[in-house]
């Protein structure tokens, strides 16, 4: 057996889908969270037309990479950014941001918060949701097939 201190791993499949309300229009795959590092990072999920509830936060910064379709990144009045497969964006603490689907598809963006500012304990206690039959094909599509 490996004894490695703060070594997390593990599969998508068997981590945690939840909404932070009912009615939001984006899930969260919470692939680590606070309680286990000091940032927390997950898989985004926006549904057509979806988007972020409008926030900013105070000391974290937010990582956000598109794994697939596309959308418009907003931070505060003065930054628009159109959002692609493969574009990023890291918004710096205190500056009001929104991530907006504008494709015709779900949104895909791996996002991290570091620190976390209890995000991840946010997310925890909304509402479970699931991955469904599309969401499994487009995280798995993005795994090596072994030769």
């Amino acid at each position: 057996m490996v004894n490695i201190p703060g070594l997390v791993a593990g599969n998508f499949e068997d981590c945690p889908v939840h909404k932070i309300s009912a009615t939001d229009t984006n899930k969260f795959l919470l692939l680590c969270d606070r309680k286990q590092v000091p940032f927390t990072s997950f898989v985004e999920i926006f549904e057509v037309g979806g988007r972020t509830p409008s926030n900013e936060h105070v000391e974290a910064y937010e990582y956000f990479y598109v794994l697939k379709g596309e959308g418009l990144a907003k931070v505060g009045s003065e930054y628009e950014m159109p959002i692609r497969q493969g574009s990023f964006i890291i918004i710096p603490p205190g500056n009001h941001h929104d991530i907006i689907n504008t494709g015709s598809s779900r949104l895909y963006c791996l996002t991290t918060m570091i620190p976390d500012e209890k995000f991840s304990d946010m997310i925890k206690a909304g509402p479970v949701a699931e991955l469904d039959d599309e969401d499994l094909a487009v995280l798995k599509a993005m795994i090596p097939s072994k030769q």
